[in-house]
């Protein structure tokens, strides 16, 4: 990914022109930039400032991991309890909600359209995570 693009997630973040942003708005930048550092990480990665400037959430997106399609996949084949590729819609939110961090309940009305259930509410997670995947 280009500097370009992580000076313009930064801006983005900066609305106040203020040249720092939040370590809140930082996680979810990285995030935005297909980045997933766990609390943990973020917080090494932080080294407990609570404000972030330009120079500093470059260095985090650079040390920050990025998850591989390959751990993804995996991960979501553990729940593909009969090995046919797909697993319920409502297995999923409900992982997403309470595995980890969770996700928030607006971003799991979003989820349950991105990942495109068929008729019986089960999500094909190969094409779910290459949707994932595609804008990385």
């Amino acid at each position: 990914m280009a500097s370009e693009d992580v000076k313009l997630c930064f801006a983005l973040f900066d609305k106040s022109n203020a040249g720092s942003i939040s370590k809140e708005d930082a996680a979810t930048a990285l995030r935005t930039l297909g980045k997933a550092p766990s609390s943990e990480e973020l917080e090494e990665l932080l080294g407990g400032a609570s404000n972030v400037d330009l120079a500093k959430f470059t260095e985090m997106f650079n040390s920050a991991e990025k998850p591989e399609f390959e751990e993804v996949k995996e991960a979501f084949s553990l729940f593909d309890v009969l090995n046919n590729g797909y697993i319920p819609l409502k297995e999923l939110t409900h992982l997403m909600k309470t595995l980890g961090e969770g996700l928030p309940d607006d971003a799991l009305q979003e989820l349950e359209q991105v990942c495109e259930p068929d008729e019986d509410n089960m999500v094909n997670y190969m094409h779910f995570v290459k949707k994932m995947f595609q804008d990385l």
